[in-house]
């Protein structure tokens, strides 16, 4: 059962359901030593063929998963963002992660993305907490996290290979949602989108920030 919408959109982003056709897409941003560099570094082609194939599998069996991101305006490929499963040890969570390119930094998309996964995973899953993690070397995405209304919960690792991980419970994304409309509102979701969009463009990361995915 597919519990996300395959495409939706945000006020400036198209997502689209990770698929085979975006392998070439995904190839050159796992090449991009600077997009990576928060990421473990760079990937070869077979690792990104495996990165789609473990996603594809993502989606049939969990019901959600990855999207890649194009600019409703111009229609270049931005980025790829979505919810995950993470598994450490007997501990499930599910995680919101993103990845723009180096020509969408310092636009706001990592926010923007960020608050419609929050209003797609509160209000589709079957979840009581969202996560997100990232380097320490990596401030952009923590401020997108505190931005978005997730907090520090804790560090592992060490020296610049820490991870944060931060977290929000649904009624902290409710109550942050009434209050100040930083987050969407209950019902508010993201638009499906009119029609998949599906060519390949030129690409792009956001806000200078990405969270593993």
């Amino acid at each position: 059962m597919t519990l996300l919408p395959d495409s939706f959109v945000t006020a400036r982003l198209r997502a689209e359901r990770m698929s085979q056709t975006h392998l070439s897409f995904i190839t050159a941003m796992h090449a991009d030593a600077a997009l990576m560099a928060s990421m473990g570094g760079t990937r070869d082609a077979a690792s990104s063929r495996r990165y789609v194939q473990h996603n594809l599998l993502h989606w049939a069996e969990q019901g959600y998963g990855m999207y890649v991101l194009t600019e409703r305006e111009s229609g270049a490929l931005a980025g790829r963002a979505g919810l995950k499963l993470a598994v450490s040890g007997k501990v499930e969570r599910v995680e919101i992660a993103y990845a723009f390119q180096a020509a969408c930094w310092g636009r706001g998309y990592a926010s923007e993305i960020t608050r419609a996964l929050l209003a797609l995973g509160f209000e589709r899953l079957p979840v009581q907490v969202l996560s997100a993690v990232a380097v320490v070397t990596n401030p952009a995405s923590l401020r997108v996290m505190e931005k978005c209304g997730l907090r520090w919960i804790e560090t592992t690792g060490e020296g610049d290979a820490r991870k944060l991980r931060y977290e929000i419970r649904r009624e902290q994304w409710r109550a942050l949602a009434s209050c100040d409309g930083s987050a969407p509102r209950a019902g508010s979701l993201p638009e499906p989108a009119e029609k998949p969009a599906t060519g390949e463009a030129s690409a792009h990361r956001a806000g200078g920030a990405n969270m593993a995915s």
